[in-house]
């Protein structure tokens, strides 16, 4: 994440509330000043201004994240000018497949998601709209690194931490980039329990005119269904739904 020159100290406080209250989901006067470090008198002057503006909302002596926050995800989704095209495609992947399909893109060296869908086998995970990732252990996020352009790849491998969620997670530079030339040979990315152990992710990146990436689209399962044939198959669904995402896209200008 890029660092601020000269942070106002006011400004960073209101988000580490916000950021908070989206883990807690909600929270006291007392507990906020607790978990920040900073006193309740400050917290309450933070919060009597983000709820005036409609960033938190007030229930039974606690704070919650406020509608606001739903009216600017619509503005942040619209950035993205394929959306509309990912959603439709994305869709058709989880029924097809049965599986959890997502549509994630790279923001400040982490993949996020930017959608998914659910099929009817759909295995249960934490992954929600939004949830932020490491790319290195993940299928979106290897897809993403794989076709970048090269200055901005080395950029942020050269950055990575490369935490270890499993046995499985890569865990160094070069294994990352041996893997990396092989996502660009086959254009597909594996995740094989890197991230969560049982679960297997196939992923491909979308593609711009420019040479750029989009973003990726990924298929997640349980290993008891990720595997050989089945997984041949669900690769070539990504492929298919990457494709009509790339060729619908020929119009838009990024």
């Amino acid at each position: 994440m890029n660092e601020a020159r000269n942070p106002v100290k006011a400004v960073q406080t209101a988000l580490d509330i916000v950021d908070s209250l989206q883990e807690h989901r909600r929270m006291g006067v007392t507990e906020l000043a607790t978990d920040l470090d900073v006193s309740k008198g400050t917290i309450h002057s933070h919060l009597s201004t983000l709820r005036q503006n409609g960033y938190v909302v007030r229930e039974d002596g606690t704070y919650l994240l406020g509608p606001q926050f739903l009216d600017m995800s619509h503005h942040v989704r619209n950035r993205f000018e394929i959306y509309d095209l990912v959603t439709d495609e994305v869709d058709t992947l989880a029924e097809r497949s049965g599986e959890l399909a997502l549509f994630t893109v790279e923001e400040q060296g982490k993949g996020v998601c930017l959608y998914k869908a659910s099929g009817d086998m759909a295995v249960q995970t934490e992954l929600y709209v939004g949830y932020r990732n490491d790319l290195h252990h993940t299928a979106v996020g290897k897809a993403i690194l794989a076709y970048m352009p090269r200055e901005r790849r080395d950029e942020l491998i050269g950055g990575l931490e490369f935490t270890k969620h499993t046995e499985h997670t890569i865990s160094t530079r070069e294994q990352l980039r041996a893997e990396l030339e092989d996502v660009r040979d086959d254009g597909i990315a594996f995740n094989r329990e890197e991230t969560i152990a049982g679960l297997v992710g196939a992923g491909a990146p979308v593609r711009a005119r420019d040479g750029g990436v989009y973003g990726a689209v990924s298929v997640i399962g349980p290993t008891s269904r990720m595997t050989g044939d089945r997984l041949d198959e669900i690769s070539e669904m990504i492929h298919h739904a990457v494709n009509v995402i790339e060729i619908n896209s020929t119009s838009i200008a990024r």
